[in-house]
């Protein structure tokens, strides 16, 4: 999500700069046809050239890599997950309103684009339909609509049709389908969605098609036609129509500046022209170089290396014989990690998920080397994964014919931040049905008398007491998290504890129809026999 903001953002700046370049050095320039190539250059490369920072060359990295150091891979199949806490604090999550907006304007534009190739369909349904040169096809229609081409279609008023300027008319018209300017619609209707917010990209738009009414205008002339009746021909086909679709058309918004177009001279000197098309290399630098520059920056965050290994030239094995084993095998691996990955605050205020594959290669010795990310998330969610990895005790290593051996391993870590996941593991206070001891509460009372043992130094400094004790039955039934609420003295807090720790599984408490965890907290009384007083004679 954020790397396609960055694409449209790259992408935007790179239009802007386009358009701001052709406002001040193209605005009046006479070289109609290098101006036609600039805006198509400019909409092509702001497209295509920002996408290069979506790929990440990490699969060429990796067949690097694996070519140095043929690898024997070990897939972890159970992923260590790490929940995080979820935030009391509403945060406000921009890059997925920014995201929900842009989504919400391209639909919006898409709409209006298929609105508009409705109405073109309707208008050819109900129109009359005659082919002309070029493989060109006029659309005489009824509505009294200014005359436009899309495409290879002609369409033109009925009222029109009929009078003395449609030959005119249908000159200019097939001047941009000779000319192919439907490829510069084309191309420039890509734009519109991905861009709407961009007052800048509409801007060069505009510039891109009135430069094409431009071109065919100089066409027509070129064929012989007289300039100042053309003029007023074009005054006549457009004073009082409507133009309603986005095409090349006959408009009163750009009448005058083509007029003022057609009685200009050459006025651009030809080396001039060299100097305007250099003018565009920065910016087209700025593209290239800002896409490397998001490109790299992920890059780095995929293969980050927290720990610097040495180079050697012992292989890494694509099989042996005794894989290598962490300390009391992968489930010992696995809550290891549970344990001492710790979720980066930045994460979880960002709200920021996924799963983080790292690569590491257990050495002759069993320590971990050249561990690195493989496939990242984010950066501070990458670097714990490293940092955690590379904090882990030495394997027994791998075998091979009798000797210790390299292999590497791809060990995938999740991070979750999840509301249900507090709501699933919540302690209730209240449930549907309580917790039971088996045997009811006088078989659990009876079972403490039976099971607490009181500690000898309590008992020679004649401590007794109280101590309240926490605890939590789960949905297992079994007893976790016990503590001392109010305790009297250290053993005697102990032995409390380690009596309730002792307690078989309880038949678990049930909330909406399922088992759940339930907080509960006992006294736990110690209290020394009283001497009895020696009978009196």
């Amino acid at each position: 999500m954020m790397i396609w903001l960055k694409y449209l953002g790259l992408s935007g700046i790179g239009i802007a700069l386009f358009y701001l370049l052709g406002v001040v050095l193209l605005r009046k320039s006479t070289l109609l046809r290098a101006k036609r190539w600039y805006y198509l250059i400019a909409i092509v490369f702001s497209i295509l050239l920002p996408l290069f920072s979506l790929a990440v060359p990490e699969r060429e990295v990796e067949e690097a890599q694996d070519k140095l150091l043929p690898s024997f891979t070990i897939v972890i199949e159970e992923e260590p997950t790490i929940t995080a806490p979820a935030t009391k604090r509403n945060t406000i999550d921009w890059t997925r309103v920014l995201m929900a907006t842009w989504a919400i304007g391209a639909t919006s534009t898409l709409i209006w684009l298929t609105s508009g190739g409705y109405k073109l369909y309707r208008l050819c349904r109900t129109s009359t339909k005659r082919e002309l040169s070029h493989n060109a096809t006029l659309y005489e229609v009824d509505e009294e609509l200014a005359p436009f081409t899309i495409g290879r279609a002609i369409f033109i008023s009925k009222s029109l049709s009929q009078s003395d300027i449609t030959p005119t008319i249908l000159s200019h018209e097939l001047e941009h389908i000779r000319q192919k300017h439907y490829w510069d619609i084309i191309i420039s209707t890509v734009l519109q969605p991905l861009q709407w917010w961009n007052p800048c990209a509409w801007g060069l738009l505009q510039q891109l098609r009135t430069n094409l009414e431009y071109l065919a205008d100089q066409g027509v002339l070129r064929e012989g036609r007289d300039r100042k009746t053309y003029q007023y021909q074009l005054l006549e086909c457009t004073l009082g129509r409507k133009v309603e679709l986005p095409s090349l058309s006959f408009s009163m918004k750009n009448l005058k500046k083509r007029i003022v177009m057609m009685n200009s001279k050459n006025r651009t000197n030809k080396k001039l022209a060299i100097v305007y098309a250099l003018s565009a290399l920065p910016v087209l630098a700025f593209l290239t170089l800002g896409t490397q520059m998001v490109t790299i920056k992920q890059a780095q965050a995929s293969t980050i290396t927290e720990v610097a290994s040495p180079p050697t030239e012992d292989k890494v094995f694509e099989k042996l014989d005794v894989l290598p084993e962490f300390p009391g095998s992968e489930k010992a691996m696995m809550q290891w990690l549970n344990h001492n990955i710790q979720y980066p605050k930045d994460a979880i205020d960002a709200k920021i998920e996924g799963r983080v594959i790292v690569s590491f290669i257990v050495e002759k010795d069993g320590s971990i080397s050249n561990a690195e990310v493989k496939k990242g998330v984010y950066e501070s969610l990458d670097k714990e994964a490293l940092r955690v990895i590379n904090a882990m005790p030495k394997w027994k290593p791998g075998m091979e014919n009798g000797q210790p051996a390299r292999a590497r391993f791809f060990v995938p870590i999740s991070f979750k931040t999840q509301q249900s996941a507090e709501v699933k593991d919540k302690v209730f206070e209240k449930l549907d049905v309580l917790p039971e001891f088996p045997g009811g509460g006088k078989a659990m009372m009876e079972w403490l008398s039976q099971n607490i043992q009181y500690p000898k130094e309590a008992v020679d400094g004649k401590i007794e007491g109280r101590v309240m004790i926490s605890f939590v039955i789960e949905k297992d039934g079994s007893v976790s998290n016990a503590k001392v609420i109010r305790g009297i003295d250290e053993s005697l807090d102990n032995e409390a504890l380690r009596v309730v720790n002792a307690m078989p599984n309880w038949k678990p408490g049930m909330q909406d129809g399922q088992p759940a965890r339930a907080r509960f907290t006992i006294p736990v009384s110690f209290k020394l026999p009283r001497s009895t007083p020696a009978p009196t004679k």
